[in-house]
């Protein structure tokens, strides 16, 4: 009986072994079969009806308020009211001492009148100036080419005088503009000289700007600069070679002063060019006319640039933007005159809620004034969003509601413009693109056009001054396809949606488009039909746009 056990107990122990490797497989491949895929939870595409609406929160505002300014210097005759007061439409609120105010109108006008007769000036100068330089233009076309003939006739080597060292470097550049720095450049260079550059067009040019800004700093007459200019140029070709260089010079400051220009400041130009250097160039030239020709040159240019700069629109656009602001300020103030020699008048009837100004004081830019506020009705102050303004519309019905109830409202106004920070913002695009209302005011850079809802049986438990939620009712749709908002995955690029594909177990990224959407729900005009399953909570990590999926609860 003993051998009988003993070999039942053999039996017993391999046959449990078996049976716990079989139980721990079982469980292996269970867990493998369960991870083959993401766990997914899925929701089947049907039809509902939507009540569409805007939900915004915004700050409630008096129903009419009225901000009194001062915005300039004048003294409080009396102020007839206090905070908390209530007043009559037509009550007077406060009195003023406007002579101060009389004066700085006064004294802007005087600016006003002067930005006006500058800017005036500025348009006859610029017109002017813009004939002149065309003008300009053409006779030093021609005499440029005059000096281009003279300086072929003249090219044979001199043989009354060898040229200096400018010349012979002025001479070795192929450019037709040699000649005229080889006879220039020395000719008019500044008393206290200028360092040589080594390059002798770059040399000439210098110069010519010198005289110029000498000749325009001492006249600062264009026509007085002309003049100048023909002057030396004549007195030094007829005397080269004939009178000692001083005594030319002293000719050249005669031959000024009869031109009726002042002694002192014929001999300041005298004493800014190299009278030395001018005559040394005539005569190396061997070309009294190409030398005039010249130096006529150096004036037409130094006109011409002049010109050119008083034709340019840069003058002309200051005082004009002068002009405008001096004449805003000068409307305000007079606009403020009017309205405080009267005195501050109640708009309607109100309760002051804003006092900063007293009986006898002072006014300065920085007083408040006061406010004047409708307290009796109120509105709710909203920002829409570029989206939502294109499904608001005046006249539509709200909801209001507050910490302490809930109140009937009606869209009263929508302003023209957005205001605020730009329009730009991701959380804009994405709402636009996915049909979210309110995306707008969960950014400080998203740009907002002003809504005002009127709340036209307000009461003391909606205060002005804190929040409130608005719904806007924008339409109903019934029987419509939908979705629920977390099944939405929204990008860039659009919205979408995991489409689940029974026949292999896959969801794949589907791209939709929405139409009417509520506090819940989405409908969905294109990318799915009725019946379809797709993920209801997708995560945000998936890498894939196809993978397999493990359904919960299927």
């Amino acid at each position: 009986m003993a051998t009988i056990k003993k070999s039942k107990k053999k039996i017993i122990i391999p046959i449990c072994i078996v049976l716990v490797i079989a139980v721990i497989a079982g469980v292996a491949f269970g867990a493998s079969k369960a991870n083959s895929g993401k766990q997914v939870a899925l929701y089947t595409v049907s039809t509902d009806d939507i009540n569409e609406s805007v939900n915004l929160t915004g700050n409630v505002v008096a129903g009419a308020t009225k901000e009194y300014k001062v915005g300039s210097a004048a003294t409080v005759k009396e102020v007839f009211v206090k905070v908390g007061d209530k007043g009559k439409e037509g009550d007077v609120l406060a009195t003023f001492d406007i002579t101060e105010l009389d004066k700085q109108i006064s004294s802007l006008q005087s600016s006003y009148n002067e930005s006006l007769t500058a800017y005036n000036s500025a348009v006859a100068t610029q017109k002017n100036a813009k004939e002149k330089s065309d003008a300009l233009a053409k006779e030093i076309s021609n005499l440029e080419k005059k000096i281009a003939s003279l300086q072929a006739q003249s090219a044979q080597p001199s043989t009354t005088k060898a040229p200096t060292q400018s010349t012979t470097k002025a001479t070795t550049k192929p450019s037709s503009t040699a000649p005229v720095t080889s006879s220039i450049t020395a000719a008019t260079s500044v008393a206290t000289t200028r360092p040589s550059t080594g390059d002798a067009l770059l040399d000439f040019q210098l110069a010519i700007d010198d005289l110029n800004q000498t000749l325009k700093q001492l006249s600062g007459d264009i026509s007085i600069l002309a003049q100048t200019t023909q002057i030396i140029a004549t007195t030094v070709t007829e005397l080269a070679g004939k009178l000692d260089n001083d005594v030319i010079a002293d000719k050249i400051v005669d031959n000024l002063v009869e031109s009726g220009i002042a002694e002192s400041m014929a001999r300041e130009i005298v004493e800014s060019i190299d009278v030395e250097a001018l005559v040394e160039a005539t005569l190396s030239n061997n070309n009294a006319q190409l030398t005039a020709a010249q130096i006529q040159l150096v004036a037409l240019e130094g006109q011409y640039g002049i010109y050119s700069a008083q034709a340019d629109g840069t003058l002309v656009s200051a005082q004009k933007k002068s002009v405008n602001a001096t004449k805003e300020a000068l409307d305000i103030l007079k606009a403020q005159k009017a309205e405080m020699e009267e005195g501050w008048k109640a708009s309607f009837d109100g309760t002051i809620t804003a006092l900063d100004i007293e009986a006898g004081a002072q006014t300065t830019l920085l007083s408040s004034g006061m406010t004047l506020e409708n307290l009796d009705s109120v509105a709710v102050k909203l920002s829409l969003s570029e989206y939502d303004l294109q499904k608001v519309k005046v006249g539509m019905n709200a909801v209001v509601t507050t910490a302490f109830g809930t109140y009937d409202g009606e869209v009263l106004s929508i302003a023209p413009t957005a205001t605020g920070g730009s329009s730009s913002s991701i959380l804009d695009n994405v709402g636009s693109m996915a049909g979210i209302s309110g995306l707008s005011s969960l950014t400080d850079s998203g740009a907002g056009v002003e809504c005002m809802v009127s709340v036209p049986k307000a009461d003391k438990n909606i205060v002005v001054g804190f929040d409130a939620d608005v719904e806007i009712k924008i339409g109903e749709h019934s029987s419509v396809m939908v979705v629920p908002i977390e099944s939405i995955k929204l990008e860039k690029t659009g919205s979408y949606v995991y489409l689940y594909n029974p026949e292999d177990g896959t969801a794949t990224k589907t791209q939709i488009k929405t139409g009417a959407v509520s506090t819940s729900v989405y409908e969905v005009l294109e990318g799915l039909k009725s019946g379809d399953q797709i993920i209801a909570t997708p995560e945000s990590t998936y890498e894939e746009d196809t993978f397999k999926v493990n359904v919960k609860n299927k």
